[in-house]
């Protein structure tokens, strides 16, 4: 039993549903979908009978703003300016995934079909200000997650932003994402230079993914799809979440196919470097979109 009942929204459109808790990190805590008469799971639910702290840990989804993955040593330069983030005890000595994901969201706008979430975050340790705003609508299909960024700084403010979802990974499951470069990596994460995936990474739905992996890939086509025995999910994404994380631990029968916009430790490149690697700078004022979208798929099709 959770120690501590959170907040739940509850969304439903004809046969598919998702609960959403807001004060824990904006996360999705479950999404459901009809396929071929049956209702499936969309992401890997967080469980009720558990400790909150341990049941969200391994499973639902939680938005990455405004970077994501690691940030070495927890420190970065911008535009001559020095920022010392806070390590978080998943990846220390490093910085991991952001704020978003630890702090409560407020709710904006719910309908029953659709909800709208908001955080307002004032400079800190994270030195600028900035409001990021997740929208979760339902269709016939499955579920759409959205997320803009405004930058309420009156200076420009580098930023990055994705999903983390976890899915269901029982045995013989195949993943099928088209990928170009893997993020060659060190024992701690952090990448150390790229090369061409090529056949080391087998995501073309034929071969049962392994686990072990926690990896990053650019040149995403921004499609990826779970195949289970009688059912498959699909994710897409929007063209700023070109990258891909597939991560699979070794301890667990779950797998997370992260979208997002950079890749790990983007923001301590130089500067061409910082841009070919997907990390922004967001101009006061302006805002920036992505989303993903999940469905349920037969696995006929």
């Amino acid at each position: 039993m959770l120690d501590q009942e959170p907040e739940l929204i509850t969304l439903q459109a004809g046969a598919c549903s998702a609960v959403i808790a807001p004060a824990i990190g904006g996360r999705l805590f479950a999404c459901t979908a009809e396929v071929d008469g049956q209702v499936r799971d969309l992401i890997l639910p967080v469980p009720r009978d558990q400790p909150l702290a341990k049941a969200i840990a391994n499973a639902g989804c939680y938005p990455l703003v405004p970077f994501s993955n690691r940030i070495e040593n927890a420190r970065f330069e911008h535009q001559g300016r020095s920022v010392a983030l806070t390590a978080h005890p998943l990846g220390a000595p490093h910085a991991i995934h952001g704020i978003g994901w630890v702090k409560p969201w407020s709710v904006v706008e719910c309908n029953g079909r659709a909800a709208s979430l908001r955080i307002d975050h004032e400079a800190d340790a994270w030195p600028w200000s900035f409001s990021a705003e997740q929208t979760f609508s339902l269709d016939s299909g499955g579920l759409t997650v959205s997320m803009l960024v405004t930058n309420r700084s009156d200076s420009a403010m580098p930023c990055g932003m994705g999903f983390h979802p976890y899915f269901p990974c029982p045995a013989g499951t195949r993943l099928r994402a088209r990928v170009r470069d893997h993020w060659l990596l060190r024992p701690d994460c952090i990448p150390c230079g790229n090369e061409r995936a090529l056949g080391r990474f087998p995501f073309d739905g034929t071969t049962p993914l392994r686990s072990g992996l926690d990896d990053g890939f650019s040149g995403w086509d921004r499609r990826a799809r779970l195949d289970y025995a009688d059912y498959s999910i699909e994710l897409t994404a929007t063209p700023g979440l070109d990258r891909l994380v597939v991560y699979s631990p070794t301890h667990l029968p779950l797998v997370c196919v992260e979208p997002v916009s950079h890749i790990t430790n983007a923001m301590n490149l130089e500067a061409v470097a910082r841009r070919q690697a997907g990390w922004r700078v967001i101009e006061p004022g302006a805002s920036w979109l992505e989303s993903m979208h999940l469905a349920g798929k037969s696995a006929r099709a």
